[in-house]
């Protein structure tokens, strides 16, 4: 890891530890949608909440694309167990062996021959993104919503705020379809109100269980730098428990003896 990112993450990291819960109770809104249904705010934002609709259990492909000139597509591969267990495991010729593992909120860097796993910051970032803004949050169990307004275009924003402290992104505006029911974008902001990630939700994969297939993802903080996350593949699957051990690599060295799929 470069002196740069970590240097990015010590300032996401100081930006996170500082965060404010502002209203105590949250706003509940009529809002008119398609068929002549009447949903309350909250009740948008539990159908259209991405961390609701994703597999409890699954592996996933993606492709992470800056645009920064000079630096390729990264490649990997995410496995996630639950809430609280994922494993990104980077493809790349020159990055066999390393991985991302996200145990609760703890974030650790695995490479083949380190001593130790590394511990990061919760804000580090993959290409520009961070694992919240590629594998999206749990909007209606982790954010209340403080109040909603017409955003034009068929589309509603629901203004959200953290449940409890320690968020990295205490405050977020929600825009959501009205007809679909399903996210346009999100601007996550840090405790001053700053917005730091817009994330647009650019296309979708039809299905059992409906997921965006492309993200924009924007580092307002850094110039606007654009990130691109193509979701290539969704795998709802059992989960070996041992891919998540941060002492005993067993299972992922077994891993990687087989080549992705």
């Amino acid at each position: 890891m470069s002196n740069t990112s970590r240097t990015r993450s010590a300032v996401y990291v100081r930006a996170g530890a500082s965060v404010a819960i502002s209203v105590a109770v949250a706003v509940t809104v009529a809002v008119p949608v398609r068929c002549d249904q009447t949903l309350t705010s909250d009740e948008i934002l539990r159908r259209s909440d991405l961390g609701a609709l994703a597999p409890d259990s699954f592996r996933s492909r993606m492709r992470l694309s800056s645009a920064e000139p000079g630096r390729p597509p990264l490649e990997i591969e995410v496995w996630r167990k639950g809430d609280d267990r994922t494993l990104v495991r980077f493809l790349g010729a020159k990055e066999q062996g390393k991985y991302l593992l996200r145990l609760g909120g703890a974030l650790w860097f695995l490479a083949p021959g380190a001593k130790k796993p590394v511990r990061l910051g919760p804000a580090y970032r993959l290409r520009g993104a961070t694992l919240d803004d590629v594998l999206g949050l749990h909007y209606a169990r982790d954010y209340r919503v403080d109040g909603a307004s017409d955003a034009g275009e068929g589309q509603v924003a629901l203004e959200l705020s953290a449940r409890g402290p320690g968020a990295l992104y205490p405050t977020i505006r929600y825009v959501v379809r009205r007809d679909a029911l399903r996210p346009v974008r999100a601007e996550y902001r840090l405790p001053s109100g700053k917005v730091a990630t817009v994330v647009e939700f650019a296309a979708w994969a039809e299905g059992r269980r409906p997921h965006a297939s492309r993200l924009i993802v924007r580092d307002a903080l850094h110039g606007g730098a654009v990130t691109t996350v193509e979701v290539q593949e969704v795998e709802e699957r059992a989960v070996p428990a041992g891919l998540f051990d941060l002492a005993d690599a067993t299972e992922r060295r077994r891993l990687e003896a087989s080549p992705p799929p």
